[in-house]
């Protein structure tokens, strides 16, 4: 890889990152959920760069990423739809 590419990761492996973390802090912990994660990275929430079909995100953007990222299942919401 070039330099300008050296703290790119592949942005699977960023969230897999961030849950073994979480799994090092405690049993009780939940994860972040990957079709989340893609969602936020699609909406531009969370910061990412997209080459072809894959998407990457710098190593430095983990803390952000993480800020960001919703964990585990907040409970049951009603639909908006039905609000």
């Amino acid at each position: 890889m070039t330099e300008e590419n050296d703290d790119l990761i592949p942005f699977a492996d960023a969230i897999a990152e961030l849950n073994s973390q979480r799994a090092t802090r405690g049993a009780g912990d939940s994860f972040h959920a990957m079709t989340t994660a893609y969602s936020y990275a699609a909406s531009g929430m969370i910061p990412t760069i997209k080459r072809g079909r894959f998407r990457f995100v710098r190593r430095s953007d983990l803390p952000v990423i993480a800020t960001r990222l919703p964990v585990g299942r907040t409970g049951c919401a009603p639909s908006h739809a039905m609000v």
